[in-house]
This record gives structure tokens, sequence and C-alpha cells, in this order.
């Protein structure tokens, strides 16, 4: 699990969040860096906690300097601002694929971190600028989750339009991916909508189809006429040959559509 603390060490620039327009003070037993998502801390009354899957239910906001709120409610020097409201700099990473403009941010299973909400997830906001491994400032890191998962995911900082709810769902419904996004995400490391993911396998299934009849035919023809007539060996072979070449061919068209529907 990467525990705030360990976030100061990751090599990260310094930021600051910026045009927030209420934000309010919190006392906090661990100190948390700027950017990162926050939730109640259900043990203290005023205290807050990073935020990560867990705790997701009790989020309100961003950790952000003093100075960058248009309104700081009771600042002090031995508490956090938290911003409420308006566009704050983020704590962002690619635990859950790349982040878009306009994609919601959401909690992960990483302490004050964002990532890509899943369906029906605990939101922070919407994205204004997009997150990728290329992004200027991004940092690789290898870390563990609370169940002593391995990952390696980029972190970093984009500019959030602060809106806590909870985030729209998949056409599938429910509060979470199911069973085909869960398999499709473990494969490509990101969230697949359910329709994208149908779509795919019946291209898989329609090529497969192709690919066996087609290959069968030629094969089953090609025994035949060589039983017929020997002599005609070489043509059939070049029959056959060609009717090859069309399979691989629908096998790549079919490959190719399937992985655009995928990324």
């Amino acid at each position: 699990m990467v525990g705030t603390p360990l976030l100061l060490l990751l090599g990260l620039p310094a930021v600051s969040a910026a045009s927030a327009n209420i934000s309010r003070s919190y006392h906090a037993v661990v100190s948390i860096p700027n950017g990162s998502l926050v939730s109640l801390d259900e043990a203290h009354q005023g205290f807050v906690v990073p935020a990560d899957s867990i705790n997701a239910s009790k989020l309100i906001g961003v950790v952000l300097p003093n100075q960058d709120s248009l309104l700081a409610i009771d600042p002090s020097n031995t508490t956090v601002q938290v911003a409420l409201n308006g566009t704050v700099t983020t704590l962002v990473s690619t635990a859950d694929g790349d982040i878009k403009v306009g994609d919601q941010v959401g909690t992960s299973p990483f302490e004050g971190i964002g990532m890509e909400a899943l369906p029906g997830s605990h939101i922070i906001g919407i994205a204004l600028t997009g997150f990728n491994a290329k992004t200027d400032g991004a940092v690789t890191e290898q870390v563990k989750d609370k169940t002593g998962g391995t990952h390696r995911i980029q972190v970093g900082y984009i500019r959030v339009a602060i809106s806590v709810g909870t985030g729209a769902s998949t056409s599938g419904g429910g509060s979470q991916a199911n069973f085909l996004q869960q398999l499709i995400k473990s494969l490509t490391g990101k969230t697949i909508s359910t329709t994208r993911i149908i779509l795919s396998l019946v291209v898989m299934v329609v090529a497969l189809i192709l690919l066996v009849t087609l290959v069968y035919s030629s094969i089953f023809g090609s025994i035949v006429s060589v039983g017929r007539n020997p002599l005609a060996k070489t043509a059939i072979f070049r029959t056959l040959t060609s009717v090859m070449v069309m399979a691989i061919i629908t096998a790549a068209v079919a490959s190719v559509t399937i992985y655009f529907l995928l990324r």
C-alpha cells in the first residue's frame, strides 16, 4: 500500500492547487502532500485521512496550500487545507488506464492518489487535463495495494474540477465492473465498456467461423479433387495456398478490429 508520506519521496515536482473557490481546514494524523485526495476520518471528528478505495464513501476533497484558496475557512499552520469545490491540481495515476480530458476521476487502491473512476464508484470530479505515461512530470513507480499485489503505475498531477459524488454506471448497470469487464481489465489494464467487449466477442466468433469454414472446405475439396484426378495436384495446392492466405488476412483483419475496440 502506498502510504501518503512515501509520496513525498517519489520525486514528483512540487505543485500547488489553483483556483479553488472554497476550502476548509482539517486536522490530520499524518503528513498529507498537496494534491492528495482525502476522506473524513471516521475515528476522529474534524480529521481527514488519505482517500482510497476503502474509505471512498467519506471522500470530501483535495489538499491544497492555504494561499491557493479564494476562501479559506479556519486556516492554520497546524492543519491541512482541503478544497471542497472549484478547480484544483490533483495527484493521479494510471492505475485504471490513461486519463483523458472529461473523464471522471475517483479514488484508487493507493492512498491519496486518484485514477480514472470505475463505473458507479465515488468520484472527486472531472479531469480538465489528461494524464498518461508521456505527460510532463509523470513518474513511474512500483507500488503495492492493500492486498499485497504489486503494480507499475505512472503518478503525476492534473487539473480537476471538483464535484464529489458517484460516477455513471456502465450500460450493463450496477455499481461495479461486471465479470467481462474485470476479465478484460486483467488483460488490458483498464476498464472497457460492456458494449465494446460484446462487439469484440462477436467479431471474434464470426472470424473463427469463417476461418474454420475456409480451412475445412479447402482441405476437404482438395482431398476429393486429388482422389478424382491425381494429375491436378499442382493446381489444387495452388488453390489451397490462396485459401490459406485469405484465412490469414481474415484473422489479421479481425485481430486489428478487436484491438481498436478494446484499446
